[in-house]
């Protein structure tokens, strides 16, 4: 595993059909929540997709999450708030940027202003820079 992916940068992946960017690296387990509300979000609440292509976006993501490492978060939950804390950011952000620093991994994120935040003391990234 060399990068861990944010769930933006995860459903970027996913609809430019880069799937193979993904598999063997990681992820939090949080991802698969903030997906499902992605999709959600666009079905239920802004009617941009339809049904058919909801639960084809499922299948998709499911698909791929199972060819990555799933991180868990329990256990890590003071350091995070430390690292929120530091770093000045929210703790779901700084669930990722935890995890990348102590795996020694490079956070993977679409998400410029946590870059910006993050970039001093984190190896961080955007989809276009991963090979």
């Amino acid at each position: 595993m060399k990068y861990l992916f944010d769930s933006p940068a995860v459903f970027r992946a996913i609809k430019e059909n880069k799937i193979e960017l993904l598999a063997g690296n990681g992820t939090l387990e949080l991802a698969r929540y903030d997906l499902g509300n992605i999709v959600w979000k666009d079905f239920i609440l802004l009617r941009r997709i339809s049904d058919q292509e909801a639960k084809l976006m499922m299948k998709a993501i499911k698909k791929t999450l199972s060819l990555m490492d799933i991180v868990r978060i329990a256990g890590s939950e003071e350091e995070i708030l430390e690292t929120a804390r530091k770093l000045k950011i929210t703790f779901y952000d700084a669930s990722y940027a935890y995890f990348a620093k102590a795996k020694e991994l490079s956070l993977v994120t679409e998400d410029l202003r946590l870059i910006k935040k993050i970039s001093a003391t984190i190896n961080v990234s955007t989809l276009d820079d991963v090979k």
